[in-house]
């Protein structure tokens, strides 16, 4: 007969001993399970950055025009004169490079600064038709034409900007503003021209054309804002995308004509009949939208 003692005895000796046997195999699931995943670092947008961009641009250009009165032989003035305000949208397809800077200043702020050269290609034309009658001589009728073009050769930015970063750290939209300088041009011909009759001799045609145009490099001011994000290519984060609008004044531009002057003969008599056009002058205000995507690198 087994004392009861024994038996406790064998029972913890086996369960001592099944115990050991399961502790291997289960070291071994333990061993085999992969770590979690280590998050990924949160993305820093200090340093500087190269790129390039490409896009859309939707210039406003107002101007005014004076062009002073026709004058024929003996000094009589007629009315061939104008004055009109018109507007032209010079627009068209822009491309470029950018280099900056960035800062960032806390985990959700960052400071920058950003410079830009663009080339333009921003046109548009204008037509401007004002018929009239040369009142001391009845039936006599003329036409002045302005025909002019207004354009935005290429342009520059300098500007600071201030983001706010979102998301998981790697999308920062941002707002900017600062110096804007450009190329403005405006060129054009004043043609005026009819026929004048005088003491019912036969209709004496004239003809004048004269150019008037200037450019200028302008300073100015720009806003806008903008979104930035980065693209992860198998691991290398040095890329980034944005797209940003601007609004661009490029201040003002006057052009000047000189005087044109044509010859021309009666018949009757031999007499010599002298027609002059007046000066134009205008004054030109040129605004611009500008739409962009970009491509950047960034130096760590």
């Amino acid at each position: 007969m087994v004392a009861s003692g024994d038996v406790m005895k064998r029972l913890a000796t086996a369960i001592a001993a099944i115990a050991l046997i399961g502790t291997p195999a289960f070291a071994a699931d333990m061993a085999l399970k992969a770590p979690p995943p280590a998050p990924a670092p949160v993305y820093n947008w200090t340093g500087w950055y190269v790129g390039v961009n490409a896009g859309a641009s939707f210039g406003n250009a107002k101007t005014d025009f004076n062009g002073a009165p026709v004058t024929t032989f003996l000094g009589t003035v007629v009315t061939g004169g104008f004055a009109s305000s018109e507007r032209e949208y010079p627009d068209g397809f822009i491309g470029g490079g950018q280099i900056g800077y960035n800062w960032q200043f806390s985990p959700l702020i960052v400071l920058g600064v950003e410079a830009d050269f663009q080339g333009a290609l921003e046109r548009d034309n204008e037509n401007l038709s004002n018929p009239f009658n040369f009142t001391p001589f009845p039936g006599s009728t003329g036409t002045v034409v302005a025909d002019y073009t207004t354009k935005i050769d290429w342009f520059g930015t300098v500007r600071g900007r201030i983001g706010y970063v979102w998301g998981n750290g790697n999308v920062m939209s941002y707002l900017t503003g600062g110096l804007a300088y450009g190329k403005v041009d405006l060129e054009g011909t004043n043609t005026v021209s009819g026929t004048v009759l005088t003491g019912g001799a036969a209709g004496v045609p004239f003809s004048i054309t004269h150019a008037f145009g200037h450019n200028e490099v302008n300073t100015g001011w720009v806003v806008g804002y903008g979104t930035e994000g980065v693209i992860d290519f198998w691991g290398a984060r040095n890329w980034t995308w944005k797209i940003e609008g601007l609004y661009m004044d490029l201040g003002h531009l006057d052009a000047t004509s000189t005087v044109g002057v044509d010859h021309s003969t009666f018949t009757p008599g031999f007499l010599i009949l002298n027609a002059s056009s007046g000066q134009v002058t205008t004054h030109s205000h040129f605004t611009d939208g500008i739409l962009r995507a970009g491509l950047n690198y960034k130096f760590y």
